[in-house]
């Protein structure tokens, strides 16, 4: 047992003490189903720097930071061979982001187990978090609700605390951590939606217009304001610059929306016919999306034909551009990578006959 006067006994979100330190490392063993050779190692990674007996999870949080963020980028590098470095970063940032990992923490009650010396201070930010959180979605990019990086810090710390106590070895790190991660936002949720920011810059870019933010403070929270071509044209605030970034380019794209809703030349394209096929047409579908700073294309088998010694395939390929959505079904051919080609051809016929390319 802890002195009074160096450091409190795990609380709960009210301020309610749950366990001694013993109870509380058994209780996050049992979370991350791993069973700690160096029980000393866990209570350094539970360990508030309030504390003044000489434990604190700060190192550890420095490491499983980095640790964290080569896991997801490995697991994502080899999951996806055809996405590019872009998507690859925005997957990672939506994986690891703090209110991402401040989910994760009290979704499996590890905020319960943190050892600190600020009961009242932190115990609110967190019960505040927890009333927000019940009451909406998980949000792709974050920013909508201000979590506590306490949480998130002890999330990064447990990581490298098993990291250590397995002996450095990071393959088997990931294996435990990524069970309490998940879900873990894959690529189809983030092709769905787009990084608020980068596609902000990105329509404003391809209508040639010149994007600006400039930031002011007002009172307690940061104010950002988005300029297109010098001109006022949306805003949005909260207490950090970067939830306030993020606000002001969601009301931008949304008032950019609702201008273009006239526009709605491609949205839906379904078993386009064309009676010519290009050869490696997914390749250039492939290059032209990343030229055009669009969606990775996403293949589909719609339709699975014929006796096993003779299927034919009918594939579809799905693209997201920055103003419509585009799905184009291709000819019924005998493999599915040929299935594949053939919907990426029509698509790049689609796209040159609407004028995308």
């Amino acid at each position: 047992m802890y002195g009074a006067d160096l450091c409190l006994q795990p609380v709960d979100s009210v301020g309610q003490p749950v366990t001694d330190m013993q109870e509380s490392i058994a209780a996050v063993e049992s979370i991350l189903r791993y069973r700690f050779n160096s029980k000393r190692l866990l209570e350094e990674a539970l360990t508030h720097p309030s504390c003044k007996d000489g434990l604190s999870y700060q190192r550890l949080e420095f490491l499983g930071d980095a640790l964290l963020s080569l896991a997801v980028s490995k697991f994502f590098f080899l999951s996806y061979s055809e996405v590019d470095a872009g998507v690859l970063s925005r997957l990672r940032a939506a994986n690891i982001s703090n209110e991402k990992l401040a989910r994760v923490a009290v979704h499996h009650g590890l905020h319960k187990y943190i050892r600190h010396n600020k009961a009242t201070v932190l115990n609110d930010k967190v019960w505040d978090f927890l009333v927000e959180v019940e009451e909406e979605d998980m949000v792709v990019y974050g920013g909508h609700i201000k979590a506590p990086k306490v949480l998130a810090d002890i999330v990064e710390s447990v990581a490298a605390a098993v990291f250590i106590d397995l002996g450095f070895d990071l393959p088997n790190m990931w294996q435990i951590l990524k069970r309490i991660l998940e879900p873990l936002v894959m690529l189809d949720v983030i092709l769905a939606e787009p990084q608020p920011i980068t596609a902000l810059y990105e329509a404003c870019q391809k209508d040639g217009k010149q994007v600006e933010l400039q930031y002011s403070r007002k009172g307690d929270k940061t104010v950002a304001n988005v300029y297109v071509d010098g001109t006022f044209f949306a805003t949005g605030s909260s207490e950090t610059k970067e939830n306030a970034k993020l606000h002001a380019a969601e009301a931008a794209l949304s008032k950019m929306t609702k201008s273009k809703s006239s526009d709605t030349r491609l949205q839906t394209i379904v078993n386009f016919n064309e009676s010519m096929e290009t050869e490696a047409a997914k390749q250039k579908l492939y290059e032209l999306c990343s030229k055009k700073k669009w969606s990775t294309p996403t293949y589909k088998v719609e339709q699975e034909l014929g006796p096993s010694h003779d299927k034919r395939f009918v594939a579809s390929v799905a693209i997201n551009l920055s103003d419509a959505g585009v799905t184009v079904n291709g000819k019924e051919r005998s493999r599915r990578k040929d299935a594949e080609n053939s919907a990426a051809s029509a698509m790049l016929c689609a796209l040159q006959k609407s004028g995308y390319a």
